[in-house]
């Protein structure tokens, strides 16, 4: 694979490979925190009071230790602070309430240890064939879940929304694990959660290697977006007849991205440092109107059709798959140059008749994945032979 990426590295710079990646070589820039790995053997070591089986290197909402010689796993939700133990032992029974953790349990070869999920109609992932449907938050079938007997129920919490139906479930005596991959900010954040539900299954080891590979594919794919964005940078000084082109060997100016449409008359914009924007920024872009900080802005469609007239791409628009009824939304945007120019991209590429996306689903641990389709989208002579897996042109 890595040589793979080097070739594409080299068709695309040439003799500019060097200077580039000496320029960028940071890329991806992980959080500011020791960090160590036992790919090789779950032996633990000490720092401070703590006897470390893993610490994370991008996720910053789980670690797993060793205690009086059991296996326990950490868990902290960023926005409440609560911080939840879990004593692990193997299980084979679980139930996912969320279409992400089925994505992780898939990535270790465990979908047959699934025997409940919720909301089937949602689940990309056509594997499940024998997994009973329980239901969805509060209309969850408490019967039908007894009957599975499981030995955790894997589920989540939404900030500032009550999820009692959680409680109820602890109250009739089933383990749950409320898991927050969900609020990891960084994307190689999220997809690190794949040990953390590993270890369930005594698989560290085996998710602790993937996800190095993981991590190492997206710093390719990170590098060679830069590289692809300085190219281009350079050859538009060219054209232009520029013959200053030293300056342009350690910046690079990053296409515009405009995102989302509008949901009930509100355009949400992701802020800088939420997983959305850290991908169109490690692609080579940046989203038009994100403002500094983990938080959703919130912008006016008359905010938003200002950034469109600088946009170069238009990504996310919704649930719209085609550009006329994009168009019949706003006849405003069918002006812009993104749509003129069909530089309209969703990421709806699989998807359930229900509506459910796998890009919320296993791209949760495939960021690679989707870090290559951004590049493909805003260089394409980067990856000339790229086969999309969750984005496509609307027509």
């Amino acid at each position: 694979m890595v040589k793979k990426f080097r070739m594409l590295r080299g068709a695309v710079i040439g003799s500019c490979v060097l200077l580039f990646t000496l320029a960028f070589q940071s890329c991806p820039g992980p959080r500011s925190k020791n960090f160590r790995i036992h790919y090789s053997t779950q032996e633990p070591f000490k720092e401070g009071d703590i006897e470390y089986i893993y610490k994370p290197l991008y996720a910053n909402n789980f670690f797993i230790a060793r205690e009086d010689g059991e296996k326990v796993l950490y868990l902290k939700d960023p926005t409440s602070k609560r911080e939840t133990r879990h004593v692990i032992h193997k299980v084979k029974r679980v139930v996912c309430l969320s279409t992400t953790h089925i994505a992780y349990l898939d990535a270790i070869n465990e979908t047959r240890s699934i025997v409940g999920v919720s909301g089937r109609q949602y689940i990309y992932n056509d594997k499940l064939t024998n997994a009973t449907d329980v239901g969805y938050e509060s209309a969850i079938d408490y019967e039908s879940l007894i009957a599975l007997e499981p030995d955790v129920v894997f589920a989540y919490a939404v900030p500032g929304q009550p999820a009692d139906y959680i409680q109820k479930i602890r109250q009739l005596g089933i383990n749950v694990v409320e898991v927050p991959e969900h609020l990891e900010d960084h994307p190689l954040g999220k997809a690190e959660f794949l040990v953390a539900f590993a270890a369930f299954f005594d698989k560290e080891v085996m998710a602790m290697e993937q996800f190095h590979w993981i991590y190492q594919t997206y710093e390719e794919y990170c590098m060679l977006a830069k590289q692809a964005a300085t190219l281009k940078q350079r050859r538009k000084a060219v054209e232009n007849g520029s013959s200053n082109l030293d300056s342009l060997n350690t910046s690079f100016k990053p296409v515009k991205v405009l995102i989302n449409a509008p949901f009930k008359d509100v355009w949400y914009v992701p802020g800088t440092e939420s997983h959305q924007h850290i991908l169109i920024r490690d692609a080579g872009g940046v989203i038009l109107g994100s403002e500094n900080g983990k938080k959703t802005t919130v912008i006016s469609t008359e905010q938003a059709y200002i950034h469109a007239l600088k946009a170069e791409f238009w990504l996310h628009p919704n649930q719209f798959t085609n550009l006329s009824s994009l168009a019949a939304l706003d006849q405003r945007f069918a002006e812009i140059p993104a749509f003129r120019l069909g530089n309209v991209w969703n990421n709806n590429l699989r998807s359930t008749p229900g509506g459910g996306s796998d890009y919320f689903e296993s791209g949760a641990v495939s960021p690679h994945l989707i870090l290559a389709d951004l590049i493909a989208i805003f260089y394409p002579d980067a990856l000339p032979k790229h086969k999309f897996v969750f984005y496509k042109k609307l027509d």
